[in-house]
């Protein structure tokens, strides 16, 4: 279990899903306008008030990760030359720009400026799960040591982020909602697809390296792969299913929480394998 890394692994599930959540709002708002809609906004606005809880419960659980907790202000002191105290900065900045997002909405969901915010917000938040991913992708860890890291941390969040907000309006049944229900299922779809082309890919490498080999193997006997697959692939591909061929409000209100639900412990043991995998066979340094 000391394997797991389950700090690192609530941390960057927790904030991939915030910034996600508010990159799919910000989308929404964007292309389906939910102007005058009194329901649509309400439940939009329950999402973007949830952006900043949740980057700030990844942020705690980050601190147990470290040996000395009240020590972590340290970690800024190297931003030249370790990827480690930009993400450290970088989700500092997203922390504030979360806390500006999330109270727009509590306070003021009707004005347009929240939009703005919300798109420098996701920018922002993207580039923080980039450089999160560059703190991994280190020479001496071959089977991180890739794009598809990259790539995975960034599809958690466009796929937690679109179940989220697919879950948020499934009970608003007005044409601008119906549209927005379809974009996100068109997200989950093609956020799947592109995480089972990274995994296959990732199986691809056994064979290359010792350490590839075992993290390979580790991944794909686990049953953690298996609860991933389950609730993490299947059940959101079944959701988004429900809204893009526009089935009845009772199919789709019935699976939505369970998806959601699914998909957070689905994304959560993907990234317990993630870590597991690697450093089950190594120290950290």
């Amino acid at each position: 279990m000391e394997t797991w890394e389950f700090p690192l692994v609530l941390f960057t599930v927790l904030g991939q899903w915030a910034i996600g959540l508010a990159l799919m709002i910000t989308l929404i708002e964007y292309i389906s306008p939910a102007k005058g809609n009194e329901a649509s906004l309400k439940q939009l606005r329950i999402g973007g008030m949830a952006v900043l809880p949740l980057v700030a419960l990844g942020l705690i659980f980050s601190v147990f990760h470290l040996g000395q907790p009240l020590s972590a202000v340290k970690a800024l002191m190297n931003l030249g030359t370790s990827m480690l105290s930009m993400e450290i900065l970088f989700f500092s900045i997203v922390g504030v720009l979360a806390l500006v997002y999330s109270y727009m909405w509590w306070k003021t969901p009707e004005k347009p400026l929240r939009k703005a915010v919300g798109a420098v917000l996701s920018v922002v938040g993207l580039a923080a799960i980039v450089v999160t991913s560059k703190v991994y992708t280190l020479p001496a860890r071959m089977a991180w040591d890739s794009w598809q890291t990259t790539a995975a941390f960034i599809l958690t969040a466009i796929l937690l982020g679109a179940v989220s907000v697919a879950f948020l309006l499934n009970k608003v049944e007005d044409e601008a909602s119906q549209k927005a229900k379809k974009v996100m299922g068109w997200a989950i779809i093609g956020s799947v697809v592109l995480i089972v082309t990274v995994l296959a890919l990732f199986a691809g490498t056994y064979g290359a390296s010792t350490e590839q080999s075992a993290a390979v193997a580790a991944t794909f006997s686990s049953g953690f792969f298996i609860a991933r697959m389950v609730l993490g692939i299947l059940l959101p591909v079944a959701f988004a299913a429900v809204f893009i061929t526009g089935s009845k409000k009772k199919a789709y209100q019935a699976v939505a929480g369970v998806t959601l639900v699914g998909v957070v412990l689905g994304e959560v043991a993907g990234r317990i394998l993630f870590y597991s995998s690697v450093m089950g066979q190594y120290p950290w340094f």
